[in-house]
């Protein structure tokens, strides 16, 4: 009697054991199987593919580089307002000046990205217009990301 048992007890955890096995290779082939689905999809697209030319890359480098010091520069304005936010010595004159030089720059900045972007529009074929509009190099509307991560700081400090 207790050899019967024991082998309906040793056929058990072999049964969970073989079933355990199975749901892991299933697992596994289904995501290799979305893996390989998914690289088939994402064709890499090289320039050439669509009819940038050398000449198209250095405006499209030059129109990045114009975006990217716009960036920094708000940044680097938006520190100079935070001062005078805090300086409660500042008169009002220095703060309507400040925006004021803040509000042309900006203006002409974004001027000379539409300028160039413009430019651009004009002489690149339409699958490079879809495919820069969806990575963000020429205008799609969205807002683009921070790259530096905000750090955490204590609020409850004062500056001195």
């Amino acid at each position: 009697m207790k050899n019967g048992k024991r082998y309906r007890h040793y056929r058990h955890i072999w049964i969970k054991r073989t079933v355990g096995i199975l749901i892991c290779v299933a697992l596994f082939g289904v995501i290799a199987w979305a893996q390989k689905a998914e690289n088939k999809n994402a064709q890499a697209r090289t320039w050439a593919d669509l009819g940038v030319t050398p000449e198209h890359q250095t405006q499209l480098k030059a129109l990045w580089e114009l975006k990217r010091q716009k960036e920094i520069q708000a940044v680097k304005d938006l520190k100079t307002l935070n001062r005078f936010a805090k300086d409660s010595l500042a008169t009002d004159a220095e703060i309507q000046e400040t925006l004021e030089a803040f509000r042309v720059k900006r203006k002409e900045t974004q001027g000379e990205i539409d300028k160039a972007e413009a430019a651009l529009i004009e002489i690149l074929p339409t699958q490079a217009q879809l495919h820069l509009t969806l990575l963000g190099i020429l205008d799609n509307g969205v807002p683009r990301k921070i790259t530096k991560p905000q750090t955490n700081k204590k609020t409850e400090e004062t500056p001195q």
